[in-house]
Order: structure tokens, then C-alpha cells, then sequence
């Protein structure tokens, strides 16, 4: 069989199981040699069709795949794959999950999903407005514009700077940096007492609208490792919404 036939084989896979498979996984589905198909997954991510996780070594989409599906999408189907992942990041947490878009120089709570596992939850309901600067749900945004932009939509407003929030801009302008470096930003005690968040951010390239995920816990369980861990849970679960949406950001960003 042709490469090419062998690729398209692939792709009509990936797109049944909707998830990413391993080259067993493949060999095993399309009743092919695993070492034919290790060849065919490999030339297929060096040409930008695929990619391969490195931690689970499993095949996914890749950036071309993902940008072409992206321009057939639906409208609002970004919302609607982060709804999607929060359910499964509030699942994997035991944290209340969030989604927030950027209103102005606030942030907007526009979905919100608790875990039935954990009765101690922090809450702030759906159309909860808060200052962007000062939570990781609003530095998360934030850091996905530019630095003049940011700047421009906090206009050197931070009278309601508690907890870790940044007190004025170069302080935020730090934050920032560190939220696009690490793919996460981090709060503590800001806007509600005693609670601390973790949060991501992913554009929607066809308008350039961002659009926050993240989750909230009690901040008298905050540690620096256990929020690295969550961190690391809302990371990927925004790259897996970011890489499906073409997002070049997530389809660029290097965990290390």
C-alpha cells in the first residue's frame, strides 16, 4: 500500500477514536506490521500531519491537520471543547473548574463545574466579574496578549492588588512572562480570601478572542508542589484545546 494511502488511513483512524493511539494501537486497528507503521506515524510528524506525545508516545493530530479542521469548525465550538476538558480536569482534580473570557479589563466567569468527590469546594458562580490583574484566571489572559495591550487593558489600575496579586506594572508585567513561560499562572488569596487558583489560557485563532480555564481550591491546601501538579493538569488540558484549534501557542509550546 502507498504511503499516502497508508496516511489517509491513519487520519480516518484518529478521527473515529478520537483520541491519540500508540503504534501498537494503529498496527493492531489497521492489521499492519508495527514496524510499517512506526515508519509511516514517523514520516507523518516529520511533515507536520502528526505529532507524538513525549511522555506517553502516543500519536496525535498535527499542526496541519489541526489548522485545516480548524477553518471547517463550527462557531462557538471553542467554549465548547473547553467545557469538555473541564469536565475532565474537575474530574482528575477534585477542584472547581472554571472557564472565563476577558470583558474589558475584567474577567468573566462563563462556565463553572464542581466535583461531586469533593464536598469543600471554592465557588463563584457563573457571571462573577473580577479585576484581570489580580487573579491567575485574569493573568492567564492577559499573558496571551501583548505586553502593550496588557498593560493598556489594566491602565495602571491596581487599587484592589491582595494576596499575590501584582502591585503595580512591572510586577505584573513579570507575572505574565512567567504564565507564557510556564503555560499556567498561580494565585493565592486575591480576589475571595483564602482561596488560591491555577489557570491557562488558549486564542481562538480565527478571531484572536482568548478564552481562560483553570481551577480553584481552598488556599489552606496551597503548596507550592501540589499547585505545580494542578498547574501542570490545566496546562494540558488547554494544550489539548489549544493544539485541536490550531492555536500556535499550544501547537509550539515546550513543556521541557
Amino acid at each position: 500500500m502507498s504511503t499516502l494511502a497508508n496516511a489517509r488511513d491513519v487520519l480516518r483512524l484518529l478521527a473515529r477514536t478520537q483520541r491519540d493511539l500508540t503504534v501498537t494501537e494503529v498496527a493492531a486497528e489497521l492489521g499492519q506490521p508495527k514496524s510499517s507503521v512506526s515508519r509511516t506515524l514517523a514520516l507523518m510528524a516529520d511533515h507536520g500531519f502528526l505529532q507524538r506525545d513525549a511522555v506517553t508516545l502516543a500519536y496525535g493530530p498535527g499542526e496541519l491537520v489541526m489548522g485545516a479542521a480548524y477553518r471547517g469548525r463550527p462557531a462557538g465550538s471553542v467554549v465548547s471543547l473547553l467545557g469538555d476538558v473541564l469536565a475532565d480536569l474537575v474530574h482528575e482534580t477534585g477542584c472547581t473548574g472554571y472557564v472565563n473570557i476577558l470583558d474589558g479589563d475584567q474577567t468573566l466567569v462563563i462556565q463553572m463545574r464542581t466535583s461531586p468527590n469533593n464536598p469543600l469546594q471554592a465557588y463563584t458562580p457563573e457571571g462573577t466579574r473580577a479585576p484581570a490583574y489580580s487573579t491567575s484566571m485574569g493573568r492567564a489572559l492577559l499573558s496571551r496578549l501583548d505586553d502593550e495591550a496588557a498593560t493598556t487593558l489594566v491602565a495602571g489600575r491596581f487599587d484592589e492588588a491582595v494576596g499575590s496579586a501584582p502591585r503595580d506594572t512591572e510586577q505584573l508585567l513579570k507575572a505574565l512572562a512567567a504564565a507564557r513561560a510556564d503555560g499556567w499562572a498561580l494565585s493565592s488569596g486575591e480576589i475571595v480570601p483564602n482561596v488560591a487558583g491555577v489557570s491557562s489560557a488558549v486564542v481562538d485563532p480565527g478571531d484572536f478572542r482568548p478564552y481562560g480555564i483553570g481551577v480553584a481550591f481552598p488556599a489552606r491546601d496551597f503548596d507550592r508542589a501540589q499547585a505545580e501538579q494542578l498547574g501542570f493538569a490545566v496546562r494540558r488540558a488547554a494544550q489539548r484545546v489549544g493544539e485541536r484549534i490550531g492555536d500556535p501557542y499550544w501547537l509550539e509550546f515546550d513543556a521541557g
